[in-house]
């Protein structure tokens, strides 16, 4: 009897062992969390590679670019995480494992990534009401200028100013000189009205072309004296002058004094 009980758990221990054995990850293959990780990142690049519009030329290279970044991260070759692959599919219990891992990594990574996305947002959110609560332009975002135009067309504004909390005013807006335009020289011209009754005049020479060039004018910054008034013109030129242009994108907003981030004034000419 005694002999059957030995033979019986010396028949289980070796079943034991070869099931062990059998189930032994290769050494130098990446063992059951790595492999996870590596199918992971897979995962993830096939998921890009679908969101990306690629056109059908250049799909290949493409798909094999992301391949190969994600194998080199690992320090693998295609084929040897072919092999890899292979060795792990012919063992069903451990990859079934793999896979478990797998799906919770990717289920975490799609988490965190809705909460970086989320918190984008807000940010996004923030930025666009704190750059609308300084906003003072409460003209048109956009003006086309013709000659044939009744209004003023140097474009006149005056802006009465009560923000206690300025540290200074920028103003930027895109201007583009159109076809049959005639204006030899045109200016961007603010001017600064002070409590202690004095000025300033700022001027910005608008370059005379046809491409949508960027015109930037920062004001108060480098006095501390309270700016009551900001008037001028967005476009004073030769009114006699036969004029075709376009200004867009208009912003003027004040930098609060708590600011630490502050512009820097450019070049005035």
């Amino acid at each position: 009897m005694i002999k059957k009980i030995i033979v019986f758990f010396a028949i289980v221990l070796g079943l034991s062992l070869v099931a062990c054995n059998f189930n032994k990850v290769p050494k130098g293959f990446p063992k059951k969390e790595e492999f996870a990780k590596i199918l992971a990142d897979v995962h993830q690049a096939e998921a890009t590679i679908n969101h990306l519009s690629i056109t059908e030329r250049g799909l290949d290279t493409t798909v094999n670019s992301y391949y190969h970044h994600v194998l080199a991260k690992h320090n693998l070759t295609q084929q040897k995480f072919d092999t890899v692959v292979s060795w792990y599919l012919s063992h069903p219990a451990l990859y079934q494992e793999v896979y478990d891992k797998v799906i919770a990594l990717l289920a975490e990574q799609e988490a965190q990534s809705e909460r970086e996305i989320k918190l984008l947002d807000e940010e996004k959110e923030r930025f666009r009401k704190d750059k609308l609560a300084r906003n003072i332009w409460k003209g048109d975002k956009s003006y086309f200028i013709n000659t044939t135009d009744t209004i003023d067309r140097r474009i006149p504004f005056i802006i009465e100013v009560d923000t206690i909390e300025a540290q200074g005013y920028s103003f930027s807006a895109f201007y583009q000189f159109l076809k049959e335009s005639k204006v030899k020289e045109s200016i961007l011209q603010v001017i600064a009205l002070y409590a202690d009754s004095t000025m300033d005049t700022l001027s910005y020479n608008l370059p005379i072309t046809h491409n949508n060039t960027k015109a930037e004018l920062v004001i108060g910054f480098d006095t501390d004296k309270k700016i009551l008034k900001l008037e001028g013109f967005l476009m004073n030129h030769d009114t006699l002058e036969q004029i075709r242009a376009r200004i867009n994108d208009i912003e003027f907003e004040y930098t609060s004094v708590s600011d630490s981030l502050q512009p820097i004034p450019m070049e005035e000419l």
